[in-house]
């Protein structure tokens, strides 16, 4: 009972201090729970992708063009290559190799041996140029002989033509002579005085050597003449080729 009596004496000097105090003391009173603040959540910053940076756009240097060089343009063959005073019209026998007097010492005028009357029967026609050889007109003879041979020249098409006059005879001709022999002959069979085209087939001895040999070797005063004129070198025949 003394025990009891000590603890409320205990309790009750307590009490006397707390209210001395100022402190009080709820006594059967639940202490409330305190209502939790409720933080809405932080609204999340929205999320932005990232804008690429613009591709840069490469600007194009331009290379320096280089200007092609030009092409070489082929040599553009002639169609026709005249041999060397083949046509006589320098007037005199340069290229050429004249023996005996058949020819003269140079070509013959055919304008002036027409102006004068010089031919045999009729005036010379289809000659060309001025100038022709010829074993008649120099002395007037048709008797009168001799050679006339041309310098070495390349056969670099594959015709050759020319003008001829005269008989057809074994002693009268035009021969091309290729490795030291001849390949071409001619007798005219032509007596009169108008040139006649022909045409030799060469092509065999394409880029070989040759030369002309025009000879007149008959003594023989009728007709017994050649003249010649306008040798040249030609890709395709006028006339039909022997």
């Amino acid at each position: 009972m003394s025990g009891n009596f000590a603890i409320l004496a205990a309790a009750g000097a307590v009490l006397m201090l707390f209210s001395v105090c100022g402190i009080s003391i709820p006594i059967g009173e639940t202490t409330p729970t305190p209502t939790p603040t409720y933080t809405p959540p932080a609204t999340p910053t929205p999320f932005h992708a990232a804008t690429p940076a613009p591709t840069p756009i490469a600007t194009h240097t331009p290379s320096t063009t280089q200007t092609p060089a030009p092409t070489p343009t082929p040599a553009v063959q002639p169609a026709k290559v005249p041999l060397q005073n083949g046509n006589f019209e320098t007037g005199d026998y340069s290229h050429w190799t004249v023996t005996d007097t058949g020819f003269g010492s140079e070509p013959s005028d055919i304008i002036t041996a027409n102006v004068n009357h010089m031919y045999l029967d009729q005036p010379y026609y289809n000659y060309e140029g001025r100038y022709a050889a010829s074993s008649y007109l120099p002395i007037r003879d048709a008797g009168a002989r001799g050679t006339l041979t041309s310098d070495a020249f390349t056969i670099s098409k594959p015709y050759l033509e020319f003008l001829a006059t005269g008989m057809q005879n074994g002693q009268i001709y035009v021969e091309l002579w290729v490795d030291g022999q001849p390949v071409k002959h001619l007798e005219p069979d032509n007596p009169t005085t108008s040139f006649r085209r022909y045409s030799w087939d060469v092509s065999q001895w394409l880029n070989k050597r040759g030369y002309l040999k025009i000879v007149d070797a008959s003594a023989t005063r009728q007709h017994g003449y050649i003249e010649v004129d306008d040798f040249y070198l030609i890709d395709t025949p006028t006339v039909t080729p022997s």
